[in-house]
Parts: C-alpha cells; structure tokens; sequence
C-alpha cells in the first residue's frame, strides 16, 4: 500500500512513455548490430593475415558504438531537468568506476599480473554496466 499523495509516483506521464520508446527504437538497432559486429569477429576470427583488412574488421564494432553514444544524445536533449540529473549522475558513477577499474588494471599490469588487454575490456565492461544499475536504481526510486 502506497502512502496518501503517492500514488501517481508509480505511473508514467504519457510524455515519459513516448520518451522511453523513442529511446528504445533508437538504441536496439545499434544494440543489436553492436552484437553482430562482435559476434562476426569471434566467429570468423579476421586475423587471416592481410594487415588492412584485419584493422578495419577490428575497428568495425566503432561504428555501432557511435550510433549508440548518438541515440544517448538523443535521448538527453528529449528528457526533461530532472531525467538530465539523474542521468548525470549515473554517469558519474559509471566515469568513476573506470577510473577504478583502470587504476586497478595498471597496478595489476605494472606487477605483471594479467593482460593489459582484458582489463581494458573489463574496464569498459564495469564502467558501462556500473552506469546502467546506477541509473535502474535512481529511477526505481524516482518511481
């Protein structure tokens, strides 16, 4: 049971409903072409010695990547203050947890523990991933 004055917290304004699907539509063709990209690189493995190719292949999953980082764009110039806040926020959070996460790969690789190169992806990975739960659980709560 919700307290008195509270119950419209748990319902969407249908502004916020049309703002999250148009962020939806903009973000799951770039989502799923990012997965494509992925999965073409460890499935067909370019690494066939032509030194071009290899290097375009390899940074093909950047062009998905954009389209992300524009549908994020796009949904902050739809959001209203308090949207641009809270995500603002989780931003920080997920900035903070690869500055973290970094720092702690570079210790790691300085004492010769580890790759470089998987801590780099699971930096990526935890800043990304911090800042989504950072953003699920301001939300949650905004509800």
């Amino acid at each position: 049971m919700t307290s008195p004055g509270r119950e419209h917290e748990r319902t969407k304004s249908s502004s916020d409903v049309a703002r999250d699907r148009a962020a939806f539509r903009d973000a799951v063709p770039a989502i799923v072409t990012l997965l494509v990209v992925q999965g073409s690189l460890v499935v067909l493995d370019p690494d066939d010695g032509s030194r071009v190719r290899n290097v375009v292949w390899s940074l093909l999953p950047l062009l998905p990547v954009l389209w992300l980082v524009y549908a994020q764009l796009r949904s902050l110039r739809r959001s209203d203050e308090y949207q641009r806040i809270v995500q603002l926020e989780a931003m920080a959070i997920g900035f903070a947890t690869v500055i973290v996460a970094a720092l702690v790969g570079g210790l790691l690789d300085a004492a010769g523990i580890g790759d470089a190169r998987q801590s780099l992806q699971i930096t990526f990975i935890a800043g990304i991933v911090s800042w989504i739960a950072a953003l699920a659980i301001k939300t949650r709560r905004a509800r």
